[in-house]
């Protein structure tokens, strides 16, 4: 849920991340206890050359875990898994920085901030006395003010939606039948770990591969102007309102129900009948997902979050190609073949939303 939530929270109220995320407290504490030298001092400088690959790395884990592992909600493991990664994010904080980390290796960080870019809060000048002040923007506007990412960044933004794209695909009748499973007698995730950890590689590699195809063909038709490179970094922004169309959609019936199960437990974190929000007789309740106007409602709310990405999707690209490019002509040329690829997408978001899938 948090998951789902938070990133959700990013696109309308922007960066949260930098003020709950669970490394703060302590390495701020603990700066303070050093007199301010580990803010001021590194121990390490971190290498230019990792770019963003140990976020791609550690991301990768993450959507392992939670779409190939066969118990990814065991507490128990759970637990485990989270205190070894704020031991080892915490660790490479305190050896190359925390501003170096989270800009370059910590994948959550890297993620909301992108996510953040969509939001229509911006901030805004200062005010007398040093404060800030928060304005209204159109909502992606500040992702036009950001410089072009490396190749690395660029796979990372790729790899968020080809993993969300992959979570939806991997339930279809279509993707299991593929390995001949029986899709009403799902044997469970035991049984596809192998076909499901290629298949999340797979779905990065093709979506990379795809995305810069189009994206030099693009290039090539506007006649070649500046850098590649600068373009694969500077496009890749439009793929952002794409990634958090999908979320939405792919995760809102998840969040409908799982999020009634978060506020019951928030209402008692410790199980010792606190109830805090009064709601201790309340009960989970699926019964949106029973009835015919009820799934009607949601898939329309999901169909809709598609559309919506992906028209923010082109509009965005139009901005930044034009940015890239300077004039009107090159830079609709630029984004004939990558309009494309975001109307195949379109296309097979819904389908991913129409096609039977594997409960």
């Amino acid at each position: 849920v948090w998951w789902v939530a938070i990133t959700l929270l990013h696109a309308v109220f922007g960066n949260l991340w930098a003020l709950i995320n669970p490394w703060i407290g302590a390495y701020t504490l603990l700066d303070r206890l050093a007199g301010g030298r580990l803010s001021r001092s590194r121990m390490l400088a971190y290498p230019a050359w990792l770019g963003y690959w140990p976020a791609i790395l550690l991301f990768l884990g993450f959507a392992w875990l939670e779409l190939v592992y066969p118990a990814p909600d065991d507490p128990e493991r759970l637990a485990v898994a989270v205190a070894v990664y704020w031991l080892a994010a915490f660790a490479g904080m305190l050896l190359f920085g925390c501003k170096a980390w989270t800009e370059r290796a910590e994948p959550f960080s890297i993620f909301f901030r992108l996510i953040a870019g969509l939001s229509p809060l911006v901030i805004g000048p200062a005010l007398e006395g040093g404060r800030r002040s928060l304005a209204l923007a159109v909502p992606g506007a500040a992702l036009l003010e950001r410089k072009p990412l490396p190749i690395s960044g660029v796979l990372f933004v790729l790899l968020t939606l080809s993993a969300v794209t992959f979570d939806g695909l991997s339930k279809t009748f279509w993707w299991l039948a593929l390995g001949d499973i029986n899709p009403l007698e799902f044997p469970g995730r035991t049984a596809v770990m192998g076909r499901n950890t290629g298949g999340v590689l797979a779905a990065f590699a093709l979506l990379a591969a795809v995305y810069v195809a189009a994206v030099r063909l693009g290039w090539m038709m506007a006649g070649k102007a500046g850098p590649l490179k600068a373009a694969l970094g500077s496009f890749v922004y439009a793929i952002i309102p794409i990634s958090i169309a999908f979320h939405f959609s792919h995760y809102l019936t998840a969040l409908l129900v799982d999020g009634q199960y978060a506020v019951l437990a928030a209402g008692d974190p410790f199980g010792t009948g606190l109830d805090l929000f009064g709601l201790a007789q309340a009960q989970v309740t699926t019964s949106f997902l029973n009835t015919h106007d009820g799934v009607r409602t949601i898939w329309n709310f999901q169909t809709a979050g598609i559309v919506a990405g992906h028209v923010a999707a082109v509009a965005l690209a139009h901005a930044l190609a034009l940015r890239q490019f300077g004039d009107t002509r090159r830079a609709v040329l630029s984004q004939v073949p990558l309009a494309l690829l975001m109307v195949l997408y379109t296309l097979f978001g819904l389908w991913l939303l129409s096609t039977p899938v594997a409960l």
